[in-house]
């Protein structure tokens, strides 16, 4: 007995370990990374595509966002003005007069350019984001004066019902919406002028006239420019020619209008250019190349900065 439990103890004991199968079972999860994998390929292919159609200044845009996506900036750290759309800054063009970049919609003819002002390269991300404020302030505001375009031929209309004395005159006051800003002209006719013959003293119905408009125009922030033109009959005379007839008329239709409404210093200039931009160049000597051009100027850039620069 004793024998019996001794040999018992010392017979090894076997462990069996069986593999279970289920018919071909699963193979990992490999496969699903591969199909994630090819969408996340094709999702890209098409946007790739998809950006591949946009506009120059949509992929800009784009590229805009992906450099300042966030609320500081990557290449200085520092926090960017809270409420500005960084990543979508306006499209502008070259103002050749005024060493300023405009909103593209001042003249819908000239080629956009979509270029900003090399002095943005040297500065930070939140002094390029008070800029932009300023582009698209100064854009507000040609928008306004691009309105005030509509409000003032609605005034004249308004005044040649009510005063048939001026109606012939008003007829030939022309109104247009131009790259450096609201330009009004008074031109003048054989049987209607706003000068007497050869001087430059106004007529009575055109101070009448001068008076509204400077009424109006001294309720705006813009600054005016007054040009004189003639035509190219030459002026009787050694001693005064048409380059002082224009200048003078010129000066005297800004006289009239500080008198009566422009607040001091909207004046920034006055030029006599005799007949050297002629209205009607076909026919130099046609009366509507005698005319007064008043030019509202649209508001700089610069005057929406805080620090003009």
């Amino acid at each position: 007995m004793a024998e019996a439990q001794q040999q018992k103890q010392e017979e090894p004991v076997v462990i069996k370990k069986i593999k279970k199968t289920a018919g071909h079972g699963h193979h990992g999860g490999a496969w699903k990374v591969a199909y994630a994998d090819f969408v996340t390929a094709l999702m890209a292919f098409f946007l790739v595509m998809w950006v591949m159609g946009l506009s120059k200044s949509a992929k800009r845009d784009i590229a805009a966002y992906f450099r300042e996506p966030g609320p500081f900036s990557f290449l200085t750290g520092k926090a960017l003005p809270v409420g500005i759309d960084h990543a979508k800054p306006a499209r502008y063009i070259f103002n050749k007069n005024d060493p300023e970049f405009i909103d593209n919609f001042h003249d819908p003819t000239e080629q956009t350019t979509n270029r900003l002002p090399k002095k943005l390269l040297s500065l930070d991300s939140a002094q390029r984001a008070k800029y932009f404020i300023a582009l698209q302030d100064s854009a507000k505001a040609a928008e306004a004066l691009k309105a005030k375009e509509k409000e003032f031929r609605e005034l004249l209309q308004r005044v040649a019902q009510q005063s048939p004395n001026l109606q012939k005159l008003l007829q030939h006051i022309e109104l247009s919406i131009t790259q450096e800003g609201l330009r009004i002209e008074l031109i003048e006719k054989e049987n209607n002028a706003f000068f007497e013959v050869g001087k430059a003293t106004l007529t009575p119905e055109a101070k009448r006239i001068l008076r509204m408009l400077a009424q109006e125009l001294g309720k705006l922030p813009n600054h005016i420019r007054i040009e004189g033109h003639t035509d190219s009959r030459p002026f009787p005379g050694k001693n005064y020619t048409n380059w002082e007839l224009s200048t003078d008329r010129a000066n005297a239709a800004r006289r009239f209008l500080e008198e009566n409404g422009l607040w001091p210093g909207q004046v920034s200039s006055v030029i006599g250019y005799a007949d050297r931009k002629l209205k009607n160049p076909n026919n130099p000597f046609d009366s509507s190349n005698r005319r007064i051009s008043i030019l509202v100027e649209y508001l700089p850039t610069s005057s929406f900065l805080e620090t003009p620069s």
